[in-house]
């Protein structure tokens, strides 16, 4: 066996990872910093980049200290990160401002505008629909409302690139993270000058890109004194963050949809040809020649720890021993909750609504309903949505066969069984090995020829910790509920801009 190993870090919303895996992808030892995010107003989410350097350089040295002898058999560096965040540079490298999360809501009405004066193109050509989440909003907004930093900027990077541009002073966006902006050509796995051009937006601002295991540089001096890699060491480009993760769990064929459980929910199927339907997110996945569709949904667990913390306090957890007893009630609830309806949109939506402004609902509640109908709603509110995505990336080719799940909802069963139910497919709950940074690990790997293959490397280590099979009955059921619950956004989506602007006048 070979001794080499190799270096996955993530980055993500509120924690960074670091792993050390071999040739065979068994994750050997791993480290986890937590941080923070910053609500400075209202619908505003931002970090300091610098945050997310320090949690780097935290896990690493940790890792290092608790096993000092790995440290100089390290063959490669692979990095993900969170989607779309904003990060601003100046043209000495130098953070100008926060960066914009994708939770930031700020520019939902730059985004509006570019929806109407050029979605149609912008949906063409990059396979996206202009929303409050993404990319070129934020750029927009910080031009129009910081116009002395926006003068300054000289690239703007999300968090991988940020990452890698302080590991190996290159500032290079690898296609999975660059594929999700607005500006990225899907077809021709480029820049869209076209697109940049009516966005308003300098094309010298965007970085050059690479394929995720593509080598951009190597550890400098700086960095290794702060991380403890060794100077030299390469780093490839890596990944955003849900499609280092597929890679991990074996999402890599048109069979298997990637299901990942957490505050935010999202549900990707690899296809092998771009595929773009104007109400998904369709972007490259860091296995090469294959592109990732479907959507995220901005309020998985949040919805369920809203429902907890509503119910039992704050102190409450969706582990304590009330939510298990209230989960078990929830299993005696029938299918359909006896017709108490829950949109998940407690955080506006991103997919397959696009809609900043959009709010949470309970429709159909009676007097006659207790607590358990609130927590069967809620879990059938976010396995509908996971539907609603893969309802309609099945129109345009995706036809999975299966779901790989993972994160910490994942744990809770009555939630995996209703996914299975509603979506009609096997779900597969995964042991978490690594996630992302285990991606990352194996992209690394592959770029410097340490490991035959990344497929192979992604399977020597994917366990499936629990099963969940379909009901056909209730599938039956939840096939004629997703209609309403289709059906039923369209008719109230009018009020929310109206509704959410008197509240935040008042």
């Amino acid at each position: 066996m070979s001794r080499e190993l190799a270096l996955g870090i993530d980055v993500g919303t509120g924690t960074a990872k670091a792993v050390l895996a071999d040739a065979e992808g068994e994750v050997l030892w791993q480290a986890t910093r937590s941080y923070q995010y910053q609500s400075p107003r209202p619908h505003y989410a931002e970090q300091d980049p610098e945050d997310w350097w320090d949690a780097v350089c935290h896990v690493t040295s940790c890792l290092f200290a608790a096993h000092p002898e790995a440290q100089k058999r390290i063959a490669a560096v692979g990095v993900s990160g969170q989607g779309v965040a904003a990060v601003l540079l100046d043209g000495h490298g130098q953070v100008l401002r926060p960066a914009i999360l994708w939770l930031d809501r700020r520019s939902a009405d730059d985004a509006a505008e570019l929806q109407i004066a050029h979605g149609e193109k912008i949906v063409s050509i990059s396979g996206k629909l202009p929303a409050s989440y993404n990319f070129e909003p934020k750029l927009r907004w910080i031009k129009h409302y910081e116009p002395e930093i926006w003068k300054r900027c000289s690239k703007a990077l999300t968090t991988t690139a940020f990452i890698t541009f302080r590991l190996a002073a290159s500032p290079v966006m690898n296609h999975s993270d660059g594929g999700i902006l607005l500006a990225y050509d899907l077809a021709a796995r480029r820049w869209s000058h076209e697109l940049q051009t009516l966005m308003g937006l300098p094309a010298a601002i965007y970085c050059e890109l690479a394929e995720s295991a593509a080598v951009i540089g190597r550890v400098t001096d700086v960095a290794a004194a702060e991380t403890g890699i060794p100077a030299g060491v390469p780093v490839v480009a890596g990944g955003e963050d849900t499609s280092s993760a597929g890679l991990a769990i074996g999402a890599i064929t048109s069979d298997t949809g990637q299901l990942s459980l957490g505050t935010a929910n999202t549900v990707n199927v690899p296809v092998e040809r771009p595929t773009i339907h104007p109400q998904l997110l369709a972007f490259p996945h860091v296995v090469r020649d294959w592109t990732l569709i479907g959507g995220s949904m901005s309020s998985g667990g949040l919805a369920v720890r809203w429902l907890v913390r509503t119910l039992f306090g704050d102190s409450a957890t969706a582990g304590s021993a009330a939510m298990v007893e209230l989960t078990r009630e929830a299993e005696a609830i029938p299918a359909g909750s006896d017709g108490l309806l829950f949109l998940p949109y407690l955080a506006g939506e991103l997919q397959p609504i696009n809609d900043g402004f959009a709010r949470g609902v309970l429709f159909g509640l009676s007097s006659e309903m207790g607590r358990a109908h609130l927590l069967r709603a809620v879990l059938e509110g976010n396995a509908l949505a996971i539907e609603h995505n893969l309802w309609l990336a099945r129109t345009v080719g995706a036809a999975p066969r299966e779901l790989a799940a993972v994160g910490g909802p994942a744990r809770n069963r009555l939630l995996c069984q209703t996914i299975a139910d509603v979506t009609g497919l096997e779900v597969r709950v995964m042991e978490e090995n690594g996630g992302a940074a285990l991606g990352s690990a194996i992209l690394a790997a592959e770029g410097v020829r340490m490991s035959s293959s990344a497929t192979a490397m992604q399977k020597a280590h994917a366990r499936q910790r629990e099963l969940f099979h379909p009901d056909p009955e209730r599938h039956s059921v939840y096939q004629e509920i997703l209609r309403t619950y289709i059906a039923l956004y369209p008719r109230i989506k009018d009020f929310y801009p109206r509704h959410n602007g008197e509240k935040r006048r008042a």
